[in-house]
Formats: structure tokens, C-alpha cells, sequence
């Protein structure tokens, strides 16, 4: 009760060429590991080396930045010193404004003094020529 014979040979024939074939497909786990390990290493290096590519331009767009803002910085620094030279200048100026100030009020009071002793005896000639 079985297979006949000559089917068994065949069937037998058959898996021995498919075994025979798929020998060469069948790897042991060392050898997948190698394999693997060699793949991941050099994706790895391509990695690595794409990043140092990426990190060297971004670090080479950071160091123009850098000349950009060290530049504009002298200029803040050169416009400073302008502005501080200004500001010395500005403060003599208030000192000199500040004299004005205090002589243009003792033109005042002797405007006043001499208005009030000219002008009320005047009025007070022009007041007593009307009612008298």
C-alpha cells in the first residue's frame, strides 16, 4: 500500500535535485551574521561619510555667519565710538546752555528792575497829569 515504486524514485529524484539546488541557497547563522555585518558596516561608512560632508558644509555656512556678524560687530563698535565722541561734544554743549540759562535770567531781573524803576514813575507822571 504506498506509492508505486517508480513513483518513489521520481519523487525521490526530484527532492534529492531541489535539496541539491537549494544546497547553495542554505547559509549557516555565522555566515548570515557575517554577511550582515559586513552590509551594516558599509552602510554605516556611507552614512558617516554623508554626515561629514553635511556637518563640514554646515560648519563652513556657520563660519561665513560668524565673518558676517564680527563685521557688523566692528561696525557697531566704529558707530559707538562716533556716538561717544558726540555725546562729549553734546555734554559740553549743556554746559555751555546751562551758563546761558543762568545769564539770561539775570538779564531778566535787571529788565524788570529797570522797567519797574522807569516805567512806574512814568505812569505815575502820566496818571497825575490825567486826574490832576
Amino acid at each position: 500500500m504506498g506509492v508505486p515504486e517508480a513513483q518513489a524514485e521520481a519523487q525521490a529524484e526530484l527532492m534529492a535535485e531541489a535539496f541539491v539546488f537549494n544546497m547553495d541557497a542554505l547559509v549557516t547563522r555565522d555566515y548570515l551574521d557575517q554577511c550582515l555585518d559586513a552590509r551594516f558596516a558599509a552602510q554605516e561608512k556611507r552614512l558617516d561619510e554623508r554626515f561629514a560632508r553635511w556637518e563640514k558644509q554646515i560648519n563652513a555656512r556657520f563660519d561665513k555667519q560668524d565673518a558676517r556678524f564680527d563685521k557688523q560687530d566692528a561696525h557697531f563698535d566704529k558707530q559707538d565710538a562716533r556716538f561717544d565722541k558726540q555725546d562729549a561734544r553734546l555734554a559740553n554743549h549743556d554746559l555751555q546752555f546751562a551758563e546761558i540759562r543762568g545769564e539770561l535770567k539775570l538779564h531778566r531781573w535787571m529788565l524788570a528792575i529797570i522797567a519797574a524803576s522807569t516805567v512806574i514813575p512814568a505812569l505815575q507822571k502820566l496818571f497825575a497829569l490825567l486826574t490832576g
